[in-house]
């Protein structure tokens, strides 16, 4: 397709093909959550991230859980898998910001929404050779089975929610919590969702400047599912490694698609953002990621999944440069046969 201006200047937006001109308003909200480190690892509560998704101007005004962006630390081996979107706020205890983007939901206009909230453990087994470079993840069974029980009850994925937390569960085991966010317009009986779970790996290499991260499997992967009838659900990214070489790791990435009665178009957007590191914490710029989320939206397109990938690059002294993968999608209305766009 076409290119078409965004809302914002500079942001150059695909035309969807026979776009009936709808815009689909977005609403980020920024959530403070208490995370805690103690003996027996680290603890979090996700109750305000919760009750910020079923309040009145959010569930209550149509308006769904789009993705979630609770950037994690890649680059300090000490502080892996821990946010940068932070202040220290006491001893072991610090407030991490979690940006919660929700959107207009198109089935319901501004109709209200029913949550469904569905949580599953994950345990997440080390190797024995004390490399973190060989973790393993089991519970995924679990948590995608309740996804299907979901489904069956016309509740569909909104979310997945990875929980900042770890409790230790054996010598070289930890276990985190998941959580599925699954809505639908109150009231209303909505078909049955089913959903197909495609693993499509991030690649990552390590260099002397920083280490780099790719998918170059993700737009052939979303082309075989958009093409026959599916879209993106969500995207949870576990936190499993695989060595593959010297320098060169792998982890998985979940992508969920929905069954739907069209096909539906895809771009891919890949966005810089910079963790600022502080006397008492570090902070995140969201500002670019936000506004082409918003320029897309104003041009028709929703947000299907966000990817905050595990790359860093060092930008000065007390800035890292990383990136956020962001999947867009349409339906493609009249038969048209979807696929990517970009």
């Amino acid at each position: 397709g076409g290119a078409a201006s965004g809302s914002q200047v500079g942001i150059s937006v695909p035309a969807v093909p026979g776009w009936d001109g709808r815009t689909i308003s977005t609403l980020p909200m920024s959530v403070e959550i208490i995370v805690k480190s103690g003996w027996n690892g680290v603890d979090s509560s996700m109750d305000l991230v919760n009750s910020t998704i079923h309040a009145q101007n959010t569930a209550g005004a149509g308006y769904r859980l789009a993705a979630v962006f609770l950037p994690l630390d890649n680059h300090n081996k000490k502080r892996r898998g821990k946010p940068v979107d932070y202040k220290a706020v006491g001893f072991g205890t610090i407030s991490t910001r979690v940006m919660c983007i929700f959107q207009a939901d198109r089935q319901g206009a501004g109709q209200t929404l029913e949550t469904m909230f569905l949580q599953a453990p994950m345990t997440v087994r080390q190797s024995a050779t004390w490399s973190l470079e060989d973790m393993k993840v089991e519970g995924c069974e679990q948590l995608y089975g309740q996804l299907g029980q979901a489904g069956s009850t016309g509740f569909q994925l909104s979310c997945v929610v990875d929980e900042p937390n770890n409790r230790c569960s054996g010598f070289f085991s930890t276990q985190t919590s998941v959580h599925l966010v699954c809505q639908k317009p109150l009231g209303t009986q909505s078909p049955v969702s089913a959903y197909t779970v495609v693993n499509i790996p991030i690649v990552i290499d390590q260099g002397w400047s920083g280490t780099t991260a790719s998918m170059p499997h993700l737009e052939n992967g979303l082309t075989a599912f958009t093409n026959k009838g599916y879209k993106v659900a969500s995207v949870y990214n576990p936190p499993s490694v695989t060595l593959k070489g010297f320098l060169s790791t792998e982890t998985q990435c979940h992508i969920i698609m929905m069954n739907t009665p069209v096909n539906y178009y895809f771009a891919i957007c890949d966005v810089p953002f910079f963790v600022q590191s502080g006397w008492r914490g570090s902070t995140v710029d969201h500002i670019q990621y936000l506004s082409i989320i918003s320029a897309y939206a104003a041009q028709g397109w929703e947000l299907g999944g966000l990817i905050d990938l595990p790359d860093v690059e060092l930008d000065g002294f007390t800035s890292i440069k990383s990136t956020i993968k962001l999947i867009f999608q349409a339906p493609a209305n009249e038969g048209g046969v979807g696929g990517n766009l970009i």
